[in-house]
């Protein structure tokens, strides 16, 4: 007699495996995700940014209107020893127009910054460029536009 439960294709189509594996894997994904989304103490210590380069995105944590933490998970670059980043329309970048506090999580660990809107256009161009060193054909592929004019907002990190 056969089992009843499905098979279920996880990682590729010609690996499958059984539905309790299936279960135990999702279970492990939500549990990550929920850490990643829990609130973590922010250190006083300054961050080695060294470690942005290292990652491909990190996540950041803003303010809600209601209070609640809002976790995101972005690319992020370094421009003179500065965090940079860039957003079109997006919750989180609503919310640094209402507080520029940001949290940015690296290695376990939240760092406090504030967010200082960058609307100098050649220093748009440079922020772009530090994103094309960092991610190379991906951000080609995904931002053709001209380097400066990628997305509508842009900011740099200071603490």
């Amino acid at each position: 007699m056969t089992s009843q439960r499905a098979m279920i294709a996880i990682d590729t189509p010609s690996r499958c495996i059984g539905y309790d594996q299936a279960m135990k894997k999702i279970l492990l994904l939500l549990c990550l995700t929920c850490l990643a989304c829990t609130s973590i103490p922010v250190s006083t210590e300054a961050p080695d940014l060294t470690a942005i380069d290292d990652k491909w995105s990190i996540h950041v944590v803003t303010l809600d209107s209601d209070g609640n933490e809002r976790v995101t998970r972005i690319w992020i670059a370094l421009l003179d020893g500065d965090p940079v980043l860039r957003t079109g329309e997006s919750r989180w970048w609503a919310n640094l127009g209402r507080d520029p506090a940001i949290r940015i999580r690296l290695s376990g660990q939240d760092y406090a910054y504030r967010a200082k809107l960058v609307d100098d256009p050649q220093v748009r161009v440079r922020v772009d460029e530090v994103f094309l060193a960092k991610y190379g054909r991906w951000e080609r592929m995904l931002f053709p536009q001209e380097r400066g004019a990628t997305h509508e907002n842009y900011a740099r990190l200071h603490r």
